[in-house]
């Protein structure tokens, strides 16, 4: 009966570790920049002493979703890549990143996809006080999808609703200029 017992307990510590882990966005402390294991592949960072095995400054396109960028580094091992982006910002209290932060990250997983026909697992944002591992999420692929699908539609159209609020315009440099935040 107490193996048993021990054996429920056990079973239940593994499931919360795995519950946790599974997270898709995760806040951590570390703004460690080299994943493990991993070589650096791309960095869009001004570096004096260039390595042959390493690409440098290129823009990255991808043609199936008609986006481009330029990740600050990708890191990989093996098929496995791992785009980095840093942001000069602090995120302070927030449990979350910026919102515009993380479709960015998420459109440079898209964007590495279609160029080396590898899905990207994850990547991490790092703040100049917190970092975020963030997962590639279906639900975060297709809220990136909807909201090209929206800009594209304003560029074509002129027309377009803002979603002003506090929180979504709080970390804007424009609020102070805008005319719809300030109507609001």
């Amino acid at each position: 009966m107490i193996f048993f017992i021990l054996i429920i307990l056990i079973s239940l510590f593994i499931l919360i570790i795995l519950i946790k882990s599974s997270k898709p966005i995760r806040k951590s402390n570390s703004k460690s920049l080299y994943p493990f294991g991993f070589r650096l592949f791309y960095t869009d960072q001004k570096i004096s002493n260039k390595k042959d095995n390493i690409m440098y400054s290129k823009i990255l396109f991808s043609e199936k979703y008609n986006i481009q960028g330029k990740p600050d580094f990708i890191f990989k091992r093996g098929k496995t890549f791992f785009p980095i982006e840093l942001k000069s910002g602090y995120i302070k209290n927030s449990p979350m990143p910026h919102e515009g932060d993380l479709l960015q990250l998420v459109a440079y997983f898209l964007i590495i996809e279609d160029l080396y026909k590898v899905k990207v697992k994850k990547g991490k944002l790092i703040y100049a006080d917190y970092s975020f591992i963030i997962k590639n999420t279906k639900s975060l692929r297709k809220k990136l999808l909807r909201t090209l699908k929206d800009m594209r539609l304003m560029l074509k159209t002129g027309e377009g609703l803002p979603n002003c609020s506090f929180i979504n315009c709080k970390h804007c440099m424009y609020k102070i200029v805008c005319q719809y935040y300030n109507n609001h």
